[in-house]
């Protein structure tokens, strides 16, 4: 049987915007509904994801906090959106992924939350590509709809060709983090039998689980991290947020000593 929350815990209301909140807002009301869900389907929807998110964050607070302050970041990062390059636009979509996955992450969605990611990477990958090649008439037609095998994959490659001989060629090979990344994450966008839900939760579910929980956010800041080199290999001006530094500290991440080397030698200097 499901319970009320305590009205004293502030995730017990929930909130709706204005019209005026919205970018093309308006001050007229909101009409009332015209086909209200009913009740019963409501909790068959929500209750197992509401429980889950309670769990979540009442014992991680501390790593929800910080995925949500990189995202704030990325919006920042995403650049002037009068002045846009190629590589704009695929970190504005880039930028929806990362919150549907600490969404997903929050309601127990692991698995949909980690192929997010996966989403997140290719398109950086393919912005840093279009950065360095706008003309490559595979992108073109990609931006157009009209190709379909381009991709990850595809940028990678090109871009190890691109930077052949230069410091950040190495980033580009095969066994390099941002490629081995991908590939984990791979699994679980095809659901794989290690790499599906019920692997994740152990359950049917959604369900709260630590170990999932940690596998959805140790991957969150390995794409950020990922996603913050490619940035940089196609925008050499581009500064880091200091508040997003804190991804190449954390000496506990899998791929902590090669993220500090992509960082010395493209941010230049000393860690933070």
């Amino acid at each position: 049987m499901v319970k009320p929350l305590s009205l004293e815990d502030f995730r017990t209301i929930r909130h709706i915007l204005e019209p005026n909140d919205f970018a093309l807002g308006n001050d007229e009301d909101d009409p009332p509904p015209s086909d209200q869900i009913a009740q019963e389907t409501w909790a068959g929807i929500m209750n197992l994801p509401d429980d889950v998110a309670i769990r979540v964050s009442d014992h991680n607070g501390t790593r929800l906090i910080l995925l949500y302050n990189l995202w704030s970041d990325w919006i920042e990062a995403i650049g002037d959106p009068n002045n846009q390059d190629e590589l704009f636009g695929c970190m504005l979509d880039a930028n929806d992924c990362f919150q549907c996955a600490t969404f997903d992450l929050l309601h127990g969605f692991y698995r949909s939350s980690i192929s997010n990611l996966r989403t997140a990477l290719e398109l950086v990958m393919i912005g840093a590509f279009a950065n360095l090649r706008p003309a490559d008439p595979k992108y073109q037609r990609w931006k157009k709809s009209d190709e379909e095998r381009f991709g990850f994959s595809y940028c990678r490659k090109k871009l190890r060709k691109i930077l052949a001989g230069q410091p950040a060629e190495w980033l580009f090979d095969e066994t390099a983090f941002p490629a081995t990344t991908f590939a984990e994450l791979c699994k679980f966008t095809h659901a794989r039998p290690n790499s599906s839900d019920g692997a994740l939760w152990q359950s049917n579910g959604p369900v709260y689980n630590s170990d999932a929980i940690f596998k959805a956010f140790s991957f969150s800041l390995d794409v950020y991290a990922t996603c913050y080199v490619l940035v940089k290999v196609s925008r050499p001006n581009f500064v880091l947020l200091q508040d997003s530094e804190i991804l190449f500290e954390l000496d506990w991440m899998v791929h902590h000593a090669s993220m500090v080397r992509a960082y010395r030698q493209l941010y230049g200097g000393a860690m933070p």
